[in-house]
């Protein structure tokens, strides 16, 4: 069973970092929540999901990066590491991706409001339709909070990534940044 997620990853585990998964073979979302601590996210993922989109910088070290430089050269809003906030959560985010990866799930990077403007969608209902992607009514409230909005448009990524159909990517010596292709 092919099931991808997207994580938009906070700094701190207090905060709500908004989870989703999609369910690729039936083309429909199956869960959208708030996850909290480090632990929970590596256990909600590992061994169910095989691609997670996060939605936060997959860098070592919270520095200025090439992708950050290239990105914001194509007209994409991103917050680099070096940031004071950002550091935190890309500190975070490579402790996760760490374990994650070690555990088997492909990890990428992607950034859920420049991946909604790379697809030509006004918002995310738009975005869902166009790729034919359900999304249970109970589900439809939940996903007007930003953190599962964000976690949703990741999943999508994780989506196009692993079926090859709609991903789009911005690459650079020290990290890749995918996107959505337009559609």
């Amino acid at each position: 069973m092919a099931i991808v997620a997207g994580l938009d990853l906070s700094g701190v585990p207090r905060k709500c970092n908004g989870y989703a998964e999609i369910h690729v073979p039936r083309k429909n979302i199956l869960d959208a929540k708030c996850l909290y601590e480090d632990r929970e996210i590596i256990e909600t993922i590992k061994n169910r999901i095989s691609v997670v989109a996060i939605d936060a910088p997959i860098s070592r070290e919270p520095i200025m990066r090439e992708l950050d430089r290239e990105a914001i050269r194509r007209g994409y809003r991103v917050l680099p590491p070096s940031m004071r906030g950002m550091r935190i959560l890309t500190q975070r985010a490579w402790r996760i991706y760490s374990e994650l990866k070690e555990s088997g799930v492909i990890v990428i990077e992607t950034h859920p409001r420049s991946a909604l403007k790379s697809s030509g969608s006004g918002g995310l209902e738009e975005l869902l339709r166009k790729l034919g992607i359900g999304i249970p009514q109970g589900l439809v409230e939940a996903a007007r909070a930003k953190d599962i909005s964000d976690a949703i448009v990741a999943s999508v990524v994780a989506y196009c990534y692993y079926t090859r159909e709609c991903i789009r990517s911005i690459e650079a010596s020290d990290g890749v940044l995918y996107l959505i292709a337009r559609l």
